[in-house]
C-alpha cells in the first residue's frame, strides 16, 4: 500500500514550479530498463525533440530478469525483445535509433559503488558523456527502491564528478511512488523540485509506453514470477506534469 505521506506529496505536483522543457537543452536519458525512459521523462524528452534538442538514451541493464523463468523468451531472446521495445518507443517519442545505446549490463546486477565492475562501468560512462557533451542528464532517482536505480545513479553521478565539464542532473522517480516511504519524502522536500508541463506529448508518451508489450501484457505468458505493469502503477505516470529532482548540492 502506498505511503500516505507520498499520496500527500503526489497531489502536490500540480501546485509545484514548473520549468520548461526546453531549459534542458542538450539532453542524455539514462534508463536503468527499457521503459523507465518512458515513465521517468517520456513526455519532457518527447517535447525537447519536438523543439528540435539532441536526446540520446541510454539503456544500462539488459532488461532479462522480468520473465525469468520464461522458456519462450530465454534470456538471449528477451533481451532481444526489450531492445526492440524501446527503439519503438524512443520512435514513438520522436527520437532515432541511432542514438540509443545498449549497455546490456546484468539486470538486477548493474554494478553500484560496492562491485568490483563499478570503476570500469563509471569508465564507460565518462566515455559516452564525453562523447555527447550532453547540457543535462535525466538518471533515476537516487533512494529508488530497485538496485539497478540506484547504481545507475551511482554510475552517471560519479562520472560526472570526474568531468571538467559538468551536465546539470535532474533525477525521476519510478518506484518512489508505490514503495518510497517517510524517510523518502523528508529527503526530497530537501532537493530543488521541478515539474514540466506535458500536456501536448501526454499522448505520445502514453504510446511510447504501449511499445513495452512485455511489461504492460502478458504477451510473455509461460512465467508465473513473470514482471508486469499494473494499471495502479502505470497511473502516476499518466499526469500532464513530469517531476524531477535536483540535489541543492548540484546547483553550487
Amino acid at each position: 500500500m502506498t505511503n500516505n505521506l507520498v499520496i500527500d506529496f503526489e497531489q502536490e505536483i500540480g501546485k509545484m514550479e514548473t520549468v520548461e522543457a526546453g531549459s534542458f537543452g542538450k539532453t542524455m536519458v539514462v534508463a536503468p530498463h527499457p521503459d523507465d525512459e518512458t515513465l521517468g521523462c517520456g513526455g519532457t524528452t518527447a517535447a525537447l525533440l519536438r523543439q528540435g534538442f539532441d536526446v540520446r538514451f541510454v539503456f544500462v541493464s539488459d532488461g532479462t530478469m522480468s520473465h525469468p523463468n520464461s522458456k519462450k523468451y530465454p534470456k538471449a531472446r528477451l533481451r532481444s525483445l526489450r531492445e526492440k521495445e524501446a527503439v519503438d518507443a524512443v520512435k514513438v517519442l520522436g527520437g532515432r535509433e541511432e542514438h540509443i545505446s545498449f549497455l546490456a549490463l546484468p539486470d538486477r546486477d548493474v554494478p553500484g559503488q560496492q562491485s568490483p565492475y563499478f570503476e570500469s562501468a563509471v569508465r564507460l560512462f565518462i566515455s559516452i558523456i564525453r562523447s555527447f557533451e550532453p547540457e543535462t542528464i535525466f538518471i533515476p532517482w537516487q533512494n529508488d527502491p530497485h538496485p539497478d536505480h540506484r547504481a545507475s545513479y551511482q554510475l552517471v553521478t560519479e562520472a560526472v564528478s570526474r568531468l571538467d565539464k559538468k551536465p546539470l542532473l535532474m533525477q525521476y522517480p519510478i518506484w518512489f511512488w508505490e514503495m518510497g516511504d517517510n524517510w523518502d519524502v523528508e529527503l526530497i522536500r530537501k532537493m530543488r523540485i521541478s515539474c514540466v508541463d506535458i500536456s501536448p506529448t501526454l499522448a505520445a508518451k502514453q504510446n511510447a509506453l504501449l511499445a513495452h508489450q512485455s511489461q504492460i501484457t502478458d504477451l510473455i505468458d509461460d512465467d508465473p514470477e513473470g514482471f508486469r505493469l499494473s494499471p495502479e502503477v502505470i497511473a502516476h505516470f499518466n499526469r500532464t506534469r513530469e517531476i524531477f529532482f535536483e540535489n541543492i548540492n548540484d546547483l553550487t
